[in-house]
């Protein structure tokens, strides 16, 4: 059983009409939340139920006010922002990396469900027009992936999710960036070695790469977990000629355990 877009059954008592196709789907095949595994989210409802969207919860607070990582000011400096580029000013994430966050994360990268992305990049733009900033973001850019990991999906997660944040936000997408060398995956590196594994990663698209120029950069990534690959992102963006960069994830590793909550990313 799995996710069916159907649009639900046709009701009634004397001379009442045949079911449709679509609520035949339904029948057999029940919607099914991919958060939970629940029955029944509600044709409007998409893959995520309505418990599931309610358990996308806010980082906790106190926040640091660059990238807010979980920071109690007397303790110094953020220690996770400290060697990040001048070029990136902030980060944001929708929610802690706890269920059912990973369940979906995993379900757009590792299953193929692509109608994840707009209800994820949907708030992710909230999130951002809600910050307000003074500065408002010109252009959206996704953290592009690896050619060879390009193939093996046939998608980019995050161009899907920067194509829903582009439209919720009214501003142009571009792929500005590119990551033309292959390596390891970050999942499973402990943070000392996420830094190194992608330094030099990210390069200039090309013909792309002018839409970047003088602009406030928002950058678009699933998951932020030591921050080393969003770094590293928006150092290439102002190499690129950004004027500065923000970077918007739909979810947040909580600090006590970069990979919790399920799968690690």
């Amino acid at each position: 059983m799995g996710y069916a877009g159907a649009r639900g059954r046709h009701a009634g008592g004397a001379g009442r009409r045949p079911l449709s196709l679509a609520a035949w789907v339904e029948f057999l095949l029940p919607t099914r939340c991919l958060g939970c595994g629940g029955v029944g989210t509600g044709a409007d409802a998409g893959p995520v139920c309505p418990g599931c969207r309610t358990r996308l919860g806010e980082l906790p607070r106190p926040r640091c006010p660059r990238c807010h990582h979980t920071w109690l000011p007397e303790a110094g400096p953020c220690s996770l922002c400290a060697d990040w580029p001048d070029v990136l000013v902030r980060a944001r994430s929708v929610t802690p990396f706890l269920p059912p966050a990973p369940e979906l994360i995993h379900g757009l990268k590792y299953q193929g469900w692509t109608s994840l992305a707009p209800f994820m990049g949907e708030r992710m733009a909230r999130l951002v027009r809600l910050e307000g900033w003074a500065d408002p973001p010109g252009v959206v850019v996704p953290v592009p992936t690896t050619p060879g990991r390009f193939r093996e999906r046939g998608f980019n997660p995050a161009r899907l999710l920067a194509d829903a944040v582009s439209q919720g936000l009214g501003i142009s997408v571009a792929d500005g960036l590119s990551r033309p060398r292959e390596s390891p995956r970050q999942v499973g590196l402990p943070p000392s070695e996420r830094a190194a594994n992608v330094r030099g990663a990210f390069v200039s698209s090309g013909a792309s790469s002018g839409v970047l120029n003088h602009q406030h950069v928002l950058l678009v990534d699933d998951v932020l977990t030591t921050g080393a690959t969003g770094a590293e992102a928006a150092r290439a963006a102002g190499e690129c000629g950004a004027r500065t960069v923000s970077l918007v994830t739909f979810a947040r590793a909580l600090p006590r355990d970069p990979d919790s909550g399920g799968p690690s990313y």
